[in-house]
């Protein structure tokens, strides 16, 4: 049975990778039910790259298990390189190094069967969820910049997956098709990803 809400998960990565979980009626997406958020979370991750992605990816597999057959859409947000910023900062660096391990684990299946991972740019996202529309819907966090911006990627692509029917493809599995192959276990994800990391250290 197809569920009866979407989840849709904001990440804004980096050294401190904000996140934010809007969850929404299904009905409002792909019929005329009005658009509601039904609940909303958030937070953070910190610690090394590849300590956050194995955070994130457990993330979303909670949120697969409160609906089961669509996976919550994951989208994080682009790298954007800006003129007063130098690429050799390897700091500057971690939103690309992140995003990709996500698109990866994806691929993978790390995240469940049903996940898909879609980026956003960060112009687009500061553009329409400004702060007074945050406030004005309720979203506004006050003291973090980084789950601002995740909320403001989640919500984003709630308004333009209304709009498009290419967009909605790209954040959600069709629950009427049948599921691919047997994925790897998120387990194999952690373990892999932790013996790499001791090695290096």
């Amino acid at each position: 049975m197809t569920p009866p809400l979407l989840h849709v998960i904001g990440i804004d990565p980096g050294e401190t990778t904000g996140w934010c979980r809007l969850t929404i009626p299904r009905d409002s997406m792909y019929d005329d039910e009005p658009g509601r958020i039904e609940e909303w979370d958030y937070g953070e991750f910190l610690g090394p790259d590849i300590s956050q992605v194995i955070e994130i990816c457990r993330l979303v597999r909670e949120t697969q298990g409160l609906d089961f057959a669509v996976g919550p859409a994951v989208v994080c947000e682009d790298f954007d390189l800006m003129h007063e910023n130098p690429t050799t900062d390897p700091v500057l660096l971690t939103p690309v190094r992140i995003a990709s391990m996500l698109q990866y684990a994806q691929f993978r299946g790390d995240m469940g069967p049903d996940s898909l991972v879609t980026l956003q740019g960060r112009t687009v996202a500061k553009e329409t969820a400004t702060d007074d529309r945050l406030r004005h819907y309720g979203l506004y966090v006050k003291g973090s910049d980084h789950i601002r911006d995740a909320t403001r990627h989640a919500w984003v692509a709630i308004r333009r997956a209304k709009q498009s029917e290419d967009v909605r493809a790209a954040m959600w599995a069709d629950p009427t098709r049948p599921r691919a192959g047997r994925v790897k276990p998120f387990t194999a994800l952690a373990n892999g990803l932790l013996a790499a990391a001791r090695e290096r250290q």
